[in-house]
């Protein structure tokens, strides 16, 4: 029942035909506003913010690629998986400690157990952390441009595994978009000037590693979701601890004093590696939220392409016509199977 003083304190407003009622009810604070030109959705970002997060989204990614390209080839830290350690631990604290200053929630905390963690969690880890090493180790190897050809073959991987695994069954559509992927992937590769097999098998390895880590996540962890911030505090250091046993393994006693050298005299950009990795994965999160995982994918195969092109253009990267029409086969085959995966 609404009082008199509530009733006098209403506001009842007419403009062009359009009646505007805000009636304010026991709870401070609180309007209902009937007004049919009002915003439906009061938490979408403006066009100026979606135009910020695009361009952030558009330009991180390739930017890390770049940085870290130039780290292990150009200065010479010929030492992919200790700087995949560097980067997925600055990630990871980082993540934590904002997580605990902002409070940042994470739905899944309260089933994440010692015995959880290390059955289900820690595989997927190790998928990741082969993921990161194996595609950054083949930068040593490849130029970007075809690097980023390469990794348009992922669902070919995603696919397979599913249905060796019994996991899901690809329908006809899918079964096609995955045979043009191939076709051009091949086409691609025929067409590469500079080929080098350690560096495609390094890359392919990687995304098998990828779709592993995928379907994995959907086995062990029963479709259970996380977002890029549980992903980031509970997947990533267990790819982390994992790519730190191995560098300690396979790098550490290869390292110089010529090694360190390097790091103190180019620390601002092993600093810059590590923020531009946390803002790529802060902005794919924000992305997923106000578009989806599919817009996400779609914007990343354009990004990819972009790469490509400023990569060709301006670091006089040289792709062949037969490799650029393998890579647009390939582009098409992704998107066919992006968009008959969500029809599925």
């Amino acid at each position: 029942m609404i009082s008199l003083k509530e009733l006098n304190g209403s506001r009842s407003s007419s403009k062009n035909g359009n009646h505007t009622i805000n009636v304010q009810n026991g709870h401070r604070g609180t309007a209902y506003n009937r007004s049919p030109s009002a915003k439906e959705n009061p938490g979408q970002p403006s066009l100026l913010q979606q135009a910020v997060c695009l361009i952030l989204f558009m330009t991180l990614g390739p930017s890390l690629i770049m940085i870290n390209k130039y780290i292990l080839k150009d200065l010479g830290f010929s030492f992919p998986i200790t700087h995949t350690f560097y980067t997925s631990a600055f990630c990871s604290v980082t993540v934590w400690i904002a997580s605990t200053v902002f409070g940042w929630k994470r739905p899944h905390a309260n089933m994440i157990t010692f015995e959880f963690y290390m059955r289900n969690v820690m595989p997927i880890g190790f998928f990741l952390g082969a993921t990161i090493v194996l595609g950054m180790s083949s930068y040593l190897y490849l130029t970007v441009s075809f690097v980023q050809m390469l990794k348009a073959s992922t669902p070919v991987m995603i696919v397979s595994f599913l249905k060796f695994f019994g996991i899901e069954s690809p329908t006809i559509q899918i079964l096609s978009s995955v045979l043009i992927i191939c076709f051009g992937t091949v086409l691609s590769g025929y067409g590469e000037i500079k080929f080098e097999l350690i560096g495609v098998f390094l890359m392919l390895s990687g995304q098998v590693a990828e779709a592993l880590r995928l379907v994995f996540t959907q086995k062990l962890l029963k479709n259970l979701k996380f977002d890029i911030l549980e992903s980031l505090c509970y997947v990533t250091p267990a790819a982390t601890l994992w790519v730190f046993v191995a560098a300690i393994i396979f790098e550490l006693p290869k390292m110089t004093s010529q090694t360190f050298e390097i790091v103190t005299s180019n620390l601002f950009l092993w600093i810059l590696a590590g923020c531009f990795a946390v803002g790529v994965n802060a902005i794919n999160s924000v992305v997923i939220k106000f578009t989806g995982s599919l817009m996400m994918k779609l914007l990343a195969t354009a990004r990819n392409a972009s790469l490509v092109i400023f990569n060709v253009i301006f670091m006089a990267e040289a792709v062949s016509f037969v490799q650029f029409c393998g890579y647009t086969i390939s582009l098409a085959g992704f998107m066919m199977y992006n968009y008959y995966r969500t029809k599925k």
